[in-house]
């Protein structure tokens, strides 16, 4: 047999020819800057990370009880099925165990929920100023992306409305919308809700819902009962301080959980974060710490800004967004040098914006200290 000569690597005309065509639309996802990236590049003498909207209070003793001590258990496949954790997520929200489905972070979530039902052509609705990854698993399957403005840097459901008449098969909303951090209403939803066809499947991720003290804030749960077309994604990275681990859920019609799962990969969920999770749920007592700790902070934090004379958003998460006199990238680099680690919006569409995570009263004094600083 003929010995293939060794070549040369491929080029880029090349790979573009073996591709599957549209994937070079697709916009890798911008993360925070990491701890190690700044001790790495400035070396400062203390680091307050403020910058990717992770519990301040780290994680839960509890958990990392639990995870070492299933540890001699990893030479073991996990669950395939995630029985467990689908069962305790279903008597958390009080649903049955076939309307929830769990994945690698809410991101595999709502990729899954693309795979399952979106063909190519079809549209798919998204906000402008929003997390990135609703556009994301949309163009990866050669969804048609609509992008709806923002109105007063709020989410505009009759904006989405006003697209049902392009017949999308999905609609992704975020609520509390990252970055910037404000909600829409019960009523609004439910407008949007009752316009909708069935077909149309309205995906509402609500990583930052825990947080929300508004009293007009949708109850998903009860809309779902009307309306089998709404699916609700949430995740333990946040409230629970999971975010390392990885761990999100979704919620919905039985039927469209049935056909999403069809797409899973095996063992989506390893066996230390199946662990975690189940001993998260059981502890209350983390939570409403992480609760008293983000609404103390969050009056802290909005005091400070009027002091300083900044326009900030109200929030109903655990971050603020507010405005900054010059460019924030520019910023944001001024204040990893003295080892505060924020997040500049330019990646969200909103260059002269940033967002910081609510910490303890201790970071958010030293965050609000460095922001006088550099300012």
């Amino acid at each position: 047999m003929p010995v293939s000569k060794p070549s040369q690597a491929f080029t880029d005309a090349e790979i573009l020819r073996l591709a599957r065509p549209g994937i070079q639309a697709l916009k890798p996802y911008v993360p925070g800057r990491s701890i190690e990236d700044v001790r790495a590049q400035y070396n400062p003498k203390r680091i307050v990370k403020l910058g990717s909207n992770e519990n301040p209070l780290g994680a839960n003793p509890n958990v990392l009880k639990a995870v070492a001590k299933a540890m001699p258990r990893v030479s073991l496949y996990p669950d395939g099925s995630n029985r467990e954790v689908r069962k305790a997520l279903a008597a958390a929200y009080k649903v049955n165990p076939e309307q929830v489905m769990v994945g690698n972070g809410s991101d595999e979530v709502l990729l899954m929920l693309a795979l399952a039902f979106v063909k190519p052509g079809e549209r798919v609705i998204v906000s402008e100023n929003t997390f990135s990854e609703y556009e994301f698993s949309g163009r990866v399957l050669d969804g048609k992306i609509v992008k709806v403005p923002l109105r007063n840097f709020r989410y505009d459901l009759t904006g989405f409305e006003k697209t049902l008449k392009l017949k999308p098969k999905m609609m992704f909303l975020c609520n509390p919308n990252n970055p910037t951090g404000n909600h829409f209403t019960h009523k609004e939803l439910e407008s949007l809700l009752r316009k909708a066809p069935r077909q149309c499947l309205v995906v509402v991720d609500e990583a930052y819902a825990d947080y929300s003290t508004a009293k007009d804030f949708p109850h998903c749960l009860e809309l779902m009962k009307r309306y089998p077309n709404l699916i609700v994604s949430r995740t333990f990275s946040k409230l629970y301080g999971l975010a390392g681990l990885r761990l999100g859920y979704g919620i919905g019609d039985a039927a469209i959980i049935r056909e999403t799962l069809r797409v899973k990969t095996p063992f989506n969920l390893n066996l230390l974060v199946q662990t975690a999770a189940l001993t998260a749920l059981k502890d209350k007592a983390f939570v409403r710490r992480s609760l008293s700790v983000n609404q103390k902070g969050k009056k802290q934090l909005e005091a400070g800004f009027k002091k300083l004379g900044l326009f900030f958003l109200p929030t109903e998460a655990n971050f603020i967004c507010f405005r900054v006199p010059r460019p924030a990238v520019e910023l944001c680099e001024d204040l990893m040098k003295r080892g505060m680690i924020m997040r500049p919006l330019k990646s969200f569409g909103l260059p002269d914006w940033c967002r910081v995570t609510i910490g303890t009263a201790e970071q958010n004094r030293f965050f609000l200290q460095e922001l006088k600083s550099v300012l």
